[in-house]
């Protein structure tokens, strides 16, 4: 019996520490070329592609990008693009390792999606969301941020019913777009590109960062028993006051999964159950807003 308990608490402290682990990380790795080949890259037009790292780390893996040919000025030179299915949220951060060339060349980021279900991106009858133009002329790596939002993308569609809803869907790739500028100077160049990760939207963040370890005390008395739980856990808050009040459950991406509350309540204790049966385990946010308060709490489903 002993046994079987010191397993189970070894588990349960297991589980906090990965939990804890992935809310300081706030982001979703897309690609970290740590698996020392390009799995799923492709890449065309005057544009070739292939692994490097410099020593065998996760860290220093990247792809180094090179023209097949000489590029010339005011030139489409080729695109690179990473098939992987990724659900990305609006108003996250889209973060890009990109290499320099201290030449004039740009690269613009492309979101693509499939509205044909054919498991493949045409332009002629797909969409994609495409960032503004980012200049390559600097040396060395910089980390480049997308918000992903109409100010920084814009939705490209031979339909014109398609608008930023799209993110509703399941995005098929990644790809990224390279153009030679009027000041561009002829030759061939060599780039790179590195860690690609999806990041937590600024607002969640510094809300959960607030009550990061579930610890500190709660204005709204509120907990979640059992946490960790499997499926099920039940949330009690205590309203001070008659309020309009609204619980929403989010994954660790802040991507929203349930509204669990929305109403006016009067002053009072309250509870409710989540039920995350047909979730994925892992760290789960729930969020108590009234209109003069905001809170966020963290949760652990373990499967």
């Amino acid at each position: 019996m002993s046994k079987i308990i010191t397993r189970f608490l070894f588990t349960v402290i297991f589980i906090l520490i990965t939990a804890s682990s992935l809310l300081s990380q706030n982001h979703y790795i897309i690609d970290s070329f740590g698996d020392h080949k390009l799995t799923g890259w492709y890449w065309g037009g005057n544009l070739s592609m292939k692994y490097s790292h410099k020593e065998d780390n996760l860290e220093n893996g990247y792809g180094i990008i090179t023209s097949l040919s000489p590029v010339t000025p005011n030139s489409f030179t080729g695109i690179i693009r990473k098939e992987t299915k990724i659900q990305l949220v609006e108003d996250n951060i889209l973060s890009v390792m990109l290499q320099g060339i201290n030449n004039d060349m740009s690269v613009t980021v492309q979101i693509l999606f499939d509205k044909n279900n054919d498991a493949k991106y045409e332009e002629s009858v797909d969409a994609r969301l495409e960032s503004k133009p980012v200049s390559l002329n600097f040396s060395g790596w910089k980390e480049i941020h997308f918000n992903i939002n109409q100010s920084e993308f814009k939705i490209i569609s031979p339909s014109k019913e398609d608008d930023f809803s799209i993110l509703e869907n399941e995005a098929i790739g990644i790809q990224l777009s390279y153009q030679a500028g009027k000041n561009f100077e002829a030759g061939n160049i060599e780039t790179g590109i590195a860690m690609i990760t999806e990041r937590l939207n600024k607002e969640l963040k510094q809300e959960a960062a607030q009550t990061e370890t579930g610890t500190e005390e709660s204005y709204f008395n509120s907990r979640n028993y059992p946490n960790p739980f499997n499926p099920e856990t039940k949330i009690t808050y205590t309203l001070k006051s008659p309020s309009s009040v609204k619980i929403t459950v989010y994954d660790r991406l802040g991507r929203e999964v349930q509204t669990l509350v929305d109403e006016s309540l009067p002053a009072g204790e309250y509870s409710i159950t989540f039920n995350a049966s047909g979730l994925p385990s892992g760290v789960y946010f729930y969020r108590i807003k009234t209109a003069d308060k905001v809170e966020v709490r963290k949760m652990v489903y373990a499967k």
